[in-house]
């Protein structure tokens, strides 16, 4: 069999699609693709202005984001990602805290689970996945 043969689509209308919140105050997303079997996941996620992730925390696999509107702080590095900046955090560095400076919106891609465990921001493990 070659690839083709094997390929599954999927098309998303992303803004058709709700935005759902996280339990930490002025996040929220849209799901765009969960891999059940890897922890890999593919959202569009949104802050508020002055929301953030309010510790430093690690995550179990490597992180991507891509900024596709507002600024977004990293406040302990003055790291500042803005519309076009990619964002790259290996799994297990330890990073944040955070702070949208404007509402903001970007691509987030993990290649795996998020976290080792369930951090305090959240307050449920869907959260955390």
């Amino acid at each position: 069999m070659n690839m083709i043969e094997n390929m599954r689509e999927l098309l998303l209308h992303a803004d058709e699609m709700e935005w759902t919140d996280k339990s930490l105050e002025g996040l929220s997303e849209k799901l765009l693709w969960r891999n059940e079997e890897t922890g890999a996941t593919i959202a569009l996620i949104r802050f508020r202005k002055g929301a953030g992730i309010p510790i430093k925390h690690t995550h179990a696999s490597n992180q991507f984001m891509y900024m596709l509107s507002g600024l977004y702080s990293y406040p302990d590095t003055g790291m500042l990602l803005r519309p076009g900046s990619f964002y790259l955090n290996e799994k297990g560095n330890a990073h944040g805290p955070t702070v949208a400076l404007e509402e903001t919106v970007f691509v987030e891609y993990y290649d795996g689970p998020h976290y080792p465990e369930r951090p305090s921001f959240y307050d449920n493990d869907e959260d955390a996945r």
